[in-house]
């Protein structure tokens, strides 16, 4: 086949496709142009998810009437001007891609007016220039991008619906507020208005404007400064934790980034705090020399490469578990290294119902956990039935009542060992009851029956964010439906007013992850079922609990009581067996 050079249309099109993959790509690229001309403050506004619309609107330098015209060209830019800059790099535009990107696939308005400069209006179409005059604008920029991917309807066609890319601009805004609470962020969707921050220079300020003062809440401030780097924000005592890393923010020299170094230190610091499946909030703030880490990695400039990483990931570490260890909430001895703990009654312990084990550890006055065996004739010493479930390896195998089951005891306070016939069986506690109280909360016709809902003594009332509450707002019957009584109060206020039984105790925990959830897919498929897994694991028994016998044995009876016991909610497994030959096999026996 022939080569042949192709045209710039073309050209501009597949350098596109690398910056703007979505209505965010184009804030992002026009917020940090923004940030860049030295604005403090800054207005976004989009329509339909920014498929339609996308306004951004500064007080900045401004860009003159002569300059317009280059700041469409592909790699013009003000920010470097030889190779050497790359190492040096302290704006957040650098390659000269933004601009002519965007209108290369849109229809792109500009007004601008430079200090002693007249004001300018250019107007572009699938990167065309066809207006460029002198016109009244007010100091600073404002661009306006209609019809997205107009004249590229297959990258159309891959936007996701108008509540997602909203709320994936409306998390690009909130990191950018964080990193810079100097400047005061302004932005409306659809013509609402999410937040405005104060631009006041106080990080705790703009945390409440954005996120709520229930947010705020447990947010410890951190401060480095020693060597070669600078460290500061917040982050989240033990007590306040989340089910995915959403809330976690991390910066390199005011610059969002995606770091799995940094993402590392952070779960280390915290470990033996928090369960594995668990994150804490974090808003960190890294400073080192430009030469020390490379931003020119990807064109959206998300990811970076260190100098050095290991360096990175001690300072990290360093200074977060120094703050927590400072504050109160060192390790916790019984997570990592178990106490005798107490007995709780197996005759109060209920397989039905709302009774379910007690999180609370004591001390441990029985038996050796060890060779206790449990058979038919022993059902009335052990306080429950004899065990009937299926086999895991292999096809279903029905254990009859005669059959023998020796509860082993625990290791590390986590996993459950019980023998049965020529096999041993470990269960994880944790996903094992999370499984039992799933399945008894799905067998329910309803969550609002009187018998099943917890009305709140005093309605515990919560400080949100503009987001939140639209979500809450959105799905407020949906909730109702389930037991969760939530009314408006306020702009950004709700009282609580009762919640479904499981819920109870945790109710902060349980309503801020289900918001998390709606925060991504504001339709969700099966709400009830996210609910219910959501209850399933803030009730269950957790890691690094001791359990009694009578607990342990209640635990495995449930689990093995049900048709499909193998995997909890999550998908992990709640009970894997080893047959003799497996063990004879591992140990080179055979």
């Amino acid at each position: 086949m022939a080569i042949k050079l192709l045209d710039d249309d073309l050209i501009n099109k597949i350098a596109a496709g690398e910056v703007i993959e979505r209505p965010a790509s184009i804030v992002k690229e026009l917020i940090e142009n923004s940030i860049d001309s030295g604005a403090d403050r800054i207005t976004v506004r989009i329509g339909s998810g920014g498929r339609e619309l996308i306004e951004v609107e500064d007080n900045g330098q401004g860009i003159s009437f002569s300059q317009v015209p280059l700041a469409f060209l592909r790699h013009a830019t003000s920010k470097i001007k030889q190779e050497e800059d790359l190492l040096h790099i302290s704006t957040l535009g650098f390659r000269g891609e933004a601009l002519p990107s965007i209108a290369s696939v849109s229809r792109v308005e500009l007004y601008s007016q430079a200090p002693g400069e007249p004001g300018v209006y250019t107007c572009l179409e699938g990167g065309q220039q066809l207006v460029h005059q002198i016109h009244p604008s007010p100091p600073g920029t404002r661009i306006v991008v209609k019809d997205l991917f107009y004249n590229t309807p297959a990258r159309k066609k891959f936007l996701k619906s108008t509540v997602t890319e909203s709320n994936r601009i409306h998390e690009l805004l909130c990191r950018y507020a964080l990193v810079r609470p100097n400047i005061s962020f302004s932005f409306s969707s659809d013509k609402k208005t999410y937040f405005k921050t104060p631009g006041n220079n106080s990080l705790p300020d703009t945390v409440r404007t954005i996120f709520g003062s229930d947010f705020a809440e447990g947010l410890m401030e951190i401060s480095y400064r020693g060597g070669d780097y600078r460290i500061g924000g917040l982050i989240s005592s033990p007590k306040v934790k989340r089910s995915n890393r959403r809330n976690q923010f991390v910066f390199v020299n005011q610059r969002p980034i995606k770091s799995p170094v940094i993402y590392r230190a952070i779960d280390q610091a915290y470990q033996g705090r928090l369960l594995s499946r668990e994150h804490p909030v974090v808003i960190l703030f890294l400073e080192l020399e430009p030469s020390r880490v490379d931003v020119n990695v990807h064109p959206q400039k998300s990811e970076v490469r260190f100098s050095d990483e290991q360096s990175i990931f001690r300072v990290v570490l360093d200074v977060i578990r120094d703050k927590l260890e400072k504050s109160s909430y060192g390790v916790n001895i019984n997570y990592l290294q178990s106490q005798r703990p107490g007995i709780i009654d197996p005759a109060e312990i209920k397989t039905t119902g709302y009774d379910y084990l007690s999180e609370q550890p004591g001390v441990f006055t029985g038996q050796p956990l060890d060779n206790t065996e449990y058979t038919r004739a022993g059902e009335a010493a052990a306080g429950f039935d004899a065990f009937a479930h299926n086999s895991l390896s292999g096809g279903p195998e029905q254990i009859v009542q005669e059959d023998r089951i020796n509860i082993i005891g625990q290791v590390f306070d986590s996993y459950i060992l019980l023998q049965k016939d020529d096999s041993l069986w470990i269960a994880d506690q944790h996903a094992a009851h999370e499984k039992v109280i799933f399945e008894q909360l799905r067998a329910q016709k309803s969550l609002e029956q009187p018998d099943t809902v917890q009305e709140l003594l005093l309605p515990l009332t919560l400080e949100l964010s503009s987001k939140q509450m639209d979500i809450l707002e959105t799905s407020r019957e949906s909730l109702l439906s389930m037991g969760f009584d939530l009314q408006a109060i306020g702009p950004n206020s709700i009282a609580l007013r009762s919640v479904p039984l499981p819920a109870a105790g945790r109710e902060k925990e349980v309503l801020y992850e289900i918001m998390d959830d709606l925060m991504l897919n504001r339709e969700l498929p099966d709400l009830r079922r996210r609910v219910i897994t959501i209850m399933s694991c803030k009730k269950a028994v957790k890691a690094g609990t001791r359990l009694s016998i009578g607990e342990m044995g209640k635990i495995i009876d449930s689990l093995l009581a049900l048709e499909d016991y193998a995997h909890c909610p999550h998908g992990r497994p709640t009970i894997i067996r080893l047959t003799y030959d497996d063990l004879e096999r591992m140990f080179k026996r055979r």
